[in-house]
């Protein structure tokens, strides 16, 4: 659905407008999503995996970010920082051909991998380096869970619970010769803690 994408100068891509609703009739099927901070199978899941793999490419590409949100928690697919949640109605991914000339998107997949690359006009050698810093890191707080069907003394993790981060990424833009002609904040990205749940065994032997 994104591949051979063209926009004109000016233009902005719209993932969900491009994408459309991932119905069954769309020839989406169900896989992992997280909603309301759980693991569930959900009609398109694994959407944002394609719109965080197009965001990169679209950093390096330096193009001008219009819309873009992190995902409640860090994805194990793009570094931190450096990935594109969509949904349904929102959140969204759009950016824009800030260039003057037109550019082309082309997708691929082989070999479980997905590709994107962005076509346009060379009018100058440059490139982007997108580098990240963790500003802060909340690890997870442990709520112990009693269980008389567990032996005493006995413990199980039922969650391992996620790590808080909050992350700014930066945009470096070099000329042909390695000069640095800008930096600039691009994103911060806050992702979620969620406490590790352990059950704890109060049955007598």
């Amino acid at each position: 659905k994104c591949n051979g994408v063209i926009l004109l100068p000016g233009e902005i891509f719209d993932y969900n407008a491009v994408v459309g609703q991932r119905t069954a009739a769309a020839g989406f099927q169900e896989a992992a999503a997280y909603s309301n901070g759980e693991t569930v199978q959900e009609l398109g899941g694994g959407v944002c995996q394609t719109s965080s793999t197009l965001y990169c490419a679209t950093l390096y590409a330096n193009l001008e970010i219009v819309e873009r949100r992190n995902h409640t928690y860090v994805s194990s697919y793009v570094p931190m920082g450096m990935d594109a949640t969509v949904s349904w109605g929102g959140p969204d991914f759009k950016f824009k051909n800030n260039t003057d000339y037109p550019i082309k998107i082309v997708a691929s997949y082989a070999n479980s991998k997905l590709t994107f690359q962005i076509l346009g006009t060379k009018v100058s050698d440059f490139k982007v380096e997108i580098t990240t810093e963790t500003l802060s890191v909340t690890n997870p707080t442990v709520k112990q869970v009693p269980d008389s069907t567990l032996a005493a003394g006995t413990t199980v993790v039922e969650d391992k619970g996620h790590t808080g981060y909050k992350v700014q990424s930066y945009r470096s833009v070099y000329d042909g010769a390695g000069n640095l002609i800008s930096k600039s904040d691009e994103a911060l990205s806050t992702y979620r803690m969620t406490e590790k749940v352990v059950r704890v065994g109060t049955m007598e032997a």
